[in-house]
């Protein structure tokens, strides 16, 4: 397990267009989205997860916080 580790941490990738050649561009776009998507769906576990708590909402995210109200005055004669 030890040596799994070490290839892993051994990895580099200095120059994608030596490395995969005309490809290269492409394959830096698809990391990126991948990393995007990943990082959407991660976000989406995570908020899975701490809804299951039961928790209730924080005050900022709804609307008792004591910020700028919801609702104003349409006139004076209200």
């Amino acid at each position: 397990m030890e040596d799994f580790f070490e290839k892993v941490g051994d990895f580099r990738v200095y120059n994608l267009a030596e490395t995969f050649g005309v490809l290269g561009d492409t394959i830096e776009v698809v990391g990126a989205v991948v990393m995007m998507i990943g990082g959407i769906w991660i976000t989406h576990l995570i908020q899975k997860w701490a809804d299951k708590s039961g928790e209730p909402p924080a005050a900022a995210n709804t609307g008792y916080g004591g910020g700028a109200q919801r609702t104003e005055a349409k006139s004076i004669r209200d």
